[in-house]
This record gives C-alpha cells, structure tokens and sequence, in this order.
C-alpha cells in the first residue's frame, strides 16, 4: 500500500519492496528543497523541520506508553531473550514501537511543554521502555540516550 503510493516519487525516493524498511531519500536536497518556503512554493508539500519533529516526538512518547507492563506475557523473572520466539516479540514490539523506543530522543525539539512529557515517560514507562529495548536488541542505544538527555537538561538548566 505504502509502496502504490510512493510510486509518483521513485525518482526521488528509495522505496524498499519490503515495506518494514523505511523509505529513504536519494537526494537529500530534496529534503533541502522541502524545508525551503522560497524554493518549494506549494505549502501543501512544504515541511517545517522543528514541528515535524516535535511531532513524531509525542507520537513516539505515545507509542512507547503503549508497552505493558509484562511484555510478550513473560511466564516469570531471568526469562532469557533466546527463549522468547522472533514472532512473540514483533507481536508485543511491533516495528513503529520499535522506531519510538530507539529514537523518541532524536526528534525531541528542547521546548519547556515536553520537558513534562519527557518526566513523566521516565516516572511512569521508564521501565517498559528498557525491556522494549532489551527485546529488541537496542539496550545499549538507550543507555547513550539517556546519557545524550542528562547532557541535554544539564545544558538547559545552565543556560537559566
């Protein structure tokens, strides 16, 4: 479906068969030529970069809110990941699950309204998010995140 209507746009875009494979730029001029008011005339295909990305930043807020608590209905405590069948896993972390969990901080736009959202995901989802990235492979990756966001407040509140 995704791929029938990309279609009018593969000279510009990378559009994969499979369609869990995200769809890629070959110019990033394009992007360029998107962001630009003076360039890219028609405001139905104009794109603002920091409210793009503060969007996708609450979606991904609100897909990571929708991990459970027992994640793949796990029978007990040190199940290991390789006792866990692939397919319960997509089931319980589905691929746009997967994207917010690994990269909710790559979008946020550092706004004073989202520093809430962003306490309350670490008070009440802080948790699932990390067995989601334990699922998933990606532990690592939300260990520098976390790093990257202390970093990021610590500048913030220093700049008050």
């Amino acid at each position: 479906m995704v791929s029938s209507t990309l279609d009018s746009l593969r000279s510009v875009l990378n559009v994969p068969e499979d369609e869990s494979q995200p769809v890629r730029l070959f110019h990033l001029s394009f992007r360029d030529f998107l962001q630009d008011s003076q360039r890219c005339s028609d405001s139905r295909f104009q794109i603002d970069e920091k409210e793009r990305h503060t969007s996708l930043f609450r979606k991904c807020m609100e897909h990571i809110s929708q991990l459970e608590k027992n994640i793949c209905n796990l029978w007990g405590p040190g199940v290991l990941i390789t006792e866990i069948p692939d397919n319960t896993i997509q089931k319980s972390v589905p691929p746009h699950i997967q994207y917010a969990c690994c990269y909710w901080l790559d979008h946020w736009q550092p706004v004073e309204e989202d520093i809430k959202t962003i306490q309350q995901f670490l008070e009440q989802h802080f948790l699932h998010w990390v067995k989601g990235l334990s699922l998933i492979g990606e532990v690592s990756n939300g260990a520098h995140m976390i790093i990257a966001l202390d970093e990021i407040l610590s500048a913030s509140c220093n700049a008050h």
